[in-house]
């Protein structure tokens, strides 16, 4: 892998992981997007943790819907195909507040929940 692409697919990761402020995630992703390169793997797990930081108030919810929509409409996250209904179902209702419900901590705790049962 060269280095853009590693850079590249660092980007993505991070926005993934929601490792720092959310605008320089999204702008950085977005332009690392373009590149060709191996796709980067959305899993529940990383989900999960992206949920908990939201319940917790590490991360802001009502920020969730914007981080849900950027990370569904890169070409270059991909689901697993054991998650894919439920994690593009997800990011689905999650980045579209306003046909589904708000996004709230309680949200958050109903997601959590569903990925540990199904």
């Amino acid at each position: 892998m060269s280095g853009v692409e590693s850079d590249a697919s660092q980007a993505l990761v991070s926005l993934i992981q929601w490792e720092s402020r959310l605008d320089g995630l999204i702008g950085a992703a977005n332009r690392s997007d373009r590149y060709e390169g191996p796709p980067v793997f959305l899993g529940r797990e990383a989900v999960r943790r992206v949920l908990q930081r939201c319940i917790m108030g590490e991360v802001d919810v009502l920020d969730l819907p914007r981080w849900a929509r950027t990370v569904h409409m890169l070409e270059r996250v991909e689901i697993s195909e054991d998650d894919i209904d439920l994690l593009t179902q997800f990011l689905f209702e999650v980045s579209n507040p306003e046909l589904f419900e708000p996004v709230t901590v309680e949200v958050c705790r109903r997601w959590i929940d569903l990925m540990e049962r199904v």
